[in-house]
């Protein structure tokens, strides 16, 4: 999908255009239901006859992640041996900002390219990292998990990557992954999750689109596209 900037206007034909890029399979008339509802919920407004623009998010900040010694650590080792590799890194105590029953036993988890995955895990390992995982069960991880335990696995692909910061956990990444990842889902009460993305929405700028192509690519783009739906947009109604 083509980068839009604020302070520029588009077409309706180049809106379209982008659309068709993340969603090839749909119809001209699911495309024409998409940009109705995004100007209903305020990601794009209309300025002139066939004119757009991307809202500004009524300026609200960009999510930035404040992690921990020890995953700050790790995040520092993984990039200074593979530079070139692309992860991320986010960790439970993240969450709490959120929540309302905190996580108290941190938890930190590494995505990192498939083919990648096993040398940061061994790499870590023979450099002192202790109760680190690679790719566990939800029942190993339930079985072994000690305080502050590592765990190594798969990025999604299409994950949301910041430019500036590569390693940094997204918003809309950490939104999708606390619904979709089983290990991740079983760090909290996800009676909260609807909270935690009504909150999210009231505090960060979040790319609905780019959440959501993420929640398809992880099979969940309806639940959490139905979740917004009720928590955020009907609260703007």
């Amino acid at each position: 999908m083509r980068e839009f900037k604020n302070n520029k206007t588009y077409s309706r034909q180049q809106l379209i255009s982008s659309l068709q890029e993340i969603y090839p399979e749909s119809t001209i008339g699911s495309y024409q239901w998409r940009l109705g509802e995004m100007l209903k919920e305020k990601g794009i407004k209309r300025t002139g006859y066939d004119q757009y623009m991307i809202s500004d998010e009524n300026d609200l900040p960009v999510y930035q992640p404040e992690y921990s010694r020890l995953a700050s650590e790790i995040a520092e080792m993984v990039a200074g041996k593979y530079p070139h590799i692309a992860f991320t890194v986010f960790e439970t105590v993240l969450m709490n900002e959120f929540l309302n029953h905190l996580v108290a036993q941190n938890t930190v988890f590494i995505q990192a390219e498939k083919d990648a995955s096993p040398f940061i895990f061994r790499f870590l390992q023979d450099n002192g990292c202790e109760n680190i995982m690679l790719k566990p069960s939800v029942k190993d991880f339930n079985l072994y998990w000690k305080k502050g335990t590592v765990v190594i696995s798969n990025l999604i692909s299409e994950a949301p990557l910041c430019t500036g910061k590569p390693h940094s956990i997204m918003m809309e990444k950490m939104l999708v992954d606390m619904y979709c990842d089983k290990l991740i889902r079983g760090t909290y009460s996800v009676a909260e999750y609807s909270s935690v993305v009504k909150q999210a929405f009231d505090r960060y700028q979040i790319d609905r689109i780019r959440m959501l192509r993420y929640a398809r690519r992880r099979n969940k783009e309806k639940d959490i596209a139905r979740i917004v739906k009720a928590n955020v947009d009907q609260e703007e109604r």
